[in-house]
């Protein structure tokens, strides 16, 4: 999508990225794509969080795929959680809970796409948004 930084990033000459960082910036979504097999949706943000800590500092493309891919992890954490509650108090008071099942897998699906295509898109050097997503770290 974007082969330079968004307008919200400082604009440097020297932000173009190497191999490596095209790497690490895939294996930032890669690992919280794992997380989230794993651990059922709730272990996605590990991976990327180790890795934003790790490079803090030292190259701006694998530190902003890190932090997109772990604002999606907790966007999409609090989704399931919401929707585990509405699916057990739902339940319990109205017969209704099974009804929210559904979203609960689209959010799913959504999650493991939007990890996919960004991955794809960090290995080809872009700096992208995943959709959705709420800024909580910036």
């Amino acid at each position: 999508m974007l082969d330079q930084p968004p307008p919200d990033l400082p604009q440097d000459t020297g932000m173009i990225a190497t191999p490596e960082d095209k790497n690490l910036g895939m294996l930032c979504h890669l690992t919280a794509l794992i997380g989230v097999l794993i651990g059922g949706g709730f272990l996605g943000f590990v991976g990327p969080l180790i890795i934003m800590n790790l490079q803090q500092g030292k190259t701006p493309f694998v530190t902003f795929h890190a932090r997109e891919s772990l604002n999606h992890q907790i966007t999409f954490m609090l989704v399931y959680v919401v929707c585990f509650l509405l699916i057990f108090v739902g339940s319990f008071l109205f017969c209704v809970g099974i009804l929210f099942i559904f979203p609960l897998v689209i959010a799913a699906i959504l999650s493991i796409v939007f990890e996919i295509m960004a991955s794809v898109q960090a290995s080809r050097g872009e700096w992208t948004r995943i959709p959705w997503s709420i800024r909580f770290i910036s």
